[in-house]
This record gives structure tokens, C-alpha cells and sequence, in this order.
């Protein structure tokens, strides 16, 4: 049996010390693990900025996210469309509007399994476009704002990259091999695998053009 460094229990977000005076930027904060994440790094008195789409839903978020931890939680809204490369240009400029360094950029928000095939304004690929495209362009507008000391780039994934790397070579990048008509019961993730794999190898990519970046690799 594997040895658990952890204990019985393994990681948990009790073990987080005191992050007062970081700051935290997470993609897709309203709901889900994204809100999970940011409910967990604001109780530990960190400053939280949510990228997300709908303006509405942040703002539920966010009243929720205070009703839970206090009304002194230090979390904002900023609009960003992933779909949308101008829209990310503009969220990471208004980011950097709204303070200096970043402690952790975590590319959270995503789309899966959509059941019409559809394109991004920028006319990618659904899946590409906003999965992968949208956060390599974030990435790449904001890593020069993370500490130089410690700063972090979190890219949120599943096991589906495992799968999508054995397909990559061979899957036409406009298209993503994705039928006309897939519906999310039966399509069994195969439009999604290969975008998940792309999307983790690629912020890999990016990352190694750091100057204080070490070697990383998939496993």
C-alpha cells in the first residue's frame, strides 16, 4: 500500500497557513470548483480576482462567497470572455490595473462535451478556442505580473489529457476531429481529450519561458 505523507485523511485545505497580502487570480470563480477554491483561499485572508463571463452570476458569487467567509472578504469581478481573445486582452489589462504582483494565476473555467459544435469569435474551435487558446493567451499576458519568488501558474484539469495525448498527432486543429451533431451522453469526451492534453502541455510551454522557471513535465 502506497504511504501517505498526509495521513488517513490525505491533503486538506486545513493545512493552508495564513495568506494575508496574496493575491489570487482564478477563471471561471462562480460556481463549482472554481468557487470551492476561491471560498478556501479568501478564509485564509487572501485577496481573490474572479475572471469570469457572466456578470450577474459573479455578483451572486461574490454576495455568497461574503455571506460565507465576511463581509471584509477581498474578492472582485472582472469580466472575461474566453471565447472572445479580446476580451482576454482587455481582463488582463484591467488585472494589472488593479494591483502589482500575482501569487497565482489559476486557469480554472473550461467547457466540456458541448452537444452542437460551435466556434469562438476569433472562429475557433469551440473547445480549443476556450479551453486552451483563451488561457494560453491570459497566461502569456500575465506571467510577467506573478512573483518572482514563489509565483504560480495552476492549470486545472482530469484524466481525460491521458487519453487525448494519443490522439493529438493525428486530429486536424481547426475541427478537433469533432462530429457536426455529438451529443454530451455518447460522445464520450473525444472532442474533449485531446484540448485537455493540448491545453496542460502548451501553459507547460509557456512557463518554461520564465526566468526562474524549473523543468516540468506530464506524468
Amino acid at each position: 500500500m502506497k504511504h501517505n505523507q498526509f495521513g488517513k485523511q490525505g491533503w486538506t485545505p486545513e493545512r493552508i497557513g495564513s495568506l494575508k497580502g496574496k493575491r489570487y487570480v482564478i477563471t471561471g470563480a462562480n460556481a463549482g470548483a472554481g468557487f470551492q477554491a476561491a471560498k478556501i483561499l479568501l478564509t485564509k485572508g487572501a485577496e481573490v480576482i474572479m475572471l469570469n463571463r457572466n456578470a450577474e452570476k459573479s455578483r451572486a458569487a461574490m454576495a455568497a462567497l461574503k455571506e460565507k467567509v465576511g463581509a471584509e472578504a477581498k474578492v472582485s469581478f472582472i469580466q472575461m470572455d474566453l471565447a472572445a481573445l479580446a476580451s482576454v486582452r482587455e481582463a488582463a489589462e484591467n488585472v494589472k490595473a488593479a494591483g502589482s504582483e500575482i501569487d497565482a494565476l489559476i486557469c480554472n473555467a473550461a467547457v466540456a462535451q458541448i452537444a452542437e459544435q460551435g466556434f469562438t469569435e476569433d472562429g475557433f474551435e469551440s473547445h480549443l478556442g476556450i479551453n486552451h487558446l483563451g488561457h494560453f493567451l491570459l497566461v502569456n499576458l500575465l506571467y510577467s505580473r506573478l512573483k518572482p519568488a514563489g509565483g504560480r501558474i495552476v492549470v486545472v484539469g482530469s484524466e481525460g489529457y491521458k487519453m487525448g495525448l494519443k490522439t493529438i498527432p493525428t486530429i486536424p486543429i481547426a475541427t478537433a476531429s469533432w462530429p457536426r451533431r455529438c451529443l454530451a451522453m455518447n460522445c464520450n469526451g473525444e472532442s474533449h481529450r485531446p484540448i485537455k492534453a493540448s491545453r496542460s502541455t502548451s501553459v507547460i510551454r509557456a512557463l518554461r519561458k520564465l526566468p526562474w522557471s524549473k523543468p516540468m513535465r506530464l506524468s
